[in-house]
């Protein structure tokens, strides 16, 4: 597979089940590494960095939406977008909140900071997982299969988010 994805551009990986779309991303998010070829993301060959510098890498300009919303039960919406600022980044929680609130907001759920995943619909936990991503700033947002785990009806809001 060879592509390049340009500033901007939306690009969607389509087959089927078994035919290496996650292993794709999961390889260009340096999740798991090629047995052979090279990833480069921005001119930086990801398999050239030690464990340190690529998750450093990662945490700076790659975000990642997982199929399954990988939210933390005991944290509400707002502390599930703020921890991975706070622990990961080393943000004051004061400015860590700032930039959950303004990511919720993004996401629609401007009236959701302190309800908990269990109060939460699969559309509204989906959307607590982008504000995650999109609040470290991202230069790319990798989406696995981010509808797949939701009811029909909820799948055009999580769309309409992405």
């Amino acid at each position: 597979v060879n592509f390049s994805v340009e500033q901007g551009e939306f690009v969607a990986g389509v087959g089927t089940s078994g035919s290496g779309k996650s292993t794709l991303l999961h390889m260009m998010g340096g999740l798991d590494t090629p047995t052979s070829g090279s990833v480069i993301v921005r001119g930086d060959e990801l398999a050239k960095k030690n464990d340190e510098e690529l998750t450093i890498f990662r945490r700076r300009n790659i975000g990642f939406i997982f199929q399954n919303y990988n939210l933390f039960r005991n944290k509400t919406a707002l502390q599930n977008v703020t921890e991975g600022l706070v622990i990961a980044r080393k943000m004051p929680r004061s400015q860590a909140e700032k930039a959950g609130k303004r990511a919720l907001d993004k996401v629609g759920l401007w009236d959701r900071y302190d309800y908990y995943p269990h109060q939460l619909s699969g559309g509204q936990q989906q959307r607590v997982g982008i504000a995650r991503a999109i609040a470290t700033e991202p230069e790319v947002i990798l989406f696995d299969e981010p509808t797949s785990a939701l009811a029909p009806e909820l799948i055009g809001e999580v769309l309409e988010v992405m």
